[in-house]
């Protein structure tokens, strides 16, 4: 049972009219409201916490897509102009293939 709820003194017989037993329970009441309280603030902060990071995997999201867009465009140039030796078109295939399964796995 709750301390509040506790007989402490025997001759109190549990009396709920008694100046003790209303400290108690009004001191138990203002506990109750602060934790609750605490326990709202904490929920709005992570609510905030979870926005803030949403938004900021979305841009990052976005971002790798550009990223492999513009690899993607940059490996057909220089393939199309065969500037670059076979070992760094495989270097440069290797690298993307390393950095989708990187991208792959965040997503899942």
């Amino acid at each position: 049972a709750p301390k509040y709820l506790s007989n402490k003194k025997k001759g109190n017989g549990g009396d709920k009219c008694s100046d003790e037993y209303r400290r108690r329970r009004e001191r138990n009441n203002v506990a109750v409201r602060k934790s609750r309280e605490k326990a709202k603030m904490r929920t709005r902060e992570t609510e905030d916490r979870v926005k803030i990071l949403a938004r900021e995997n979305e841009r990052l999201q976005k971002k790798v897509e550009l990223l492999q867009e513009e690899l993607s465009v940059l490996r057909s140039l220089f393939s199309s102009v065969g500037v670059l030796p076979d070992h760094i078109h495989r270097e440069l295939a290797k690298h993307l293939d390393n950095f989708q399964a990187q991208h792959a796995a965040m997503n899942y």
